[in-house]
């Protein structure tokens, strides 16, 4: 199921939870992204806001931040720990 919602990727990695960065998703749609970010890290929260706004202030180790383009719902920048 996890492979099918990221986008077909049959080649799927082993789950990294060490990762605190997904470039790899930046132009993917909203849920794969959050699915992929779960699948590494299943432990955080994965948190989005629209391009342009503030998260809470303050470094959270249990939260990713993922930044959407408003308009077309892609991630527009690297998702981060924190």
């Amino acid at each position: 199921m996890v492979r099918r919602l990221l986008q077909g990727d049959d080649n799927l990695p082993p789950p990294d939870h060490s990762k605190t960065s997904w470039p790899e998703v930046v132009g993917w749609q909203e849920l794969p992204a959050g699915i992929r970010i779960g699948y590494d890290r299943p432990e955080v929260t994965v948190e989005f806001f629209n391009v342009g706004k503030t998260p809470p202030p303050g470094f959270d180790p249990n939260r990713v931040v993922v930044f959407v383009d408003i308009i077309i719902l892609y991630v527009a920048e690297i998702p981060v720990l924190g």
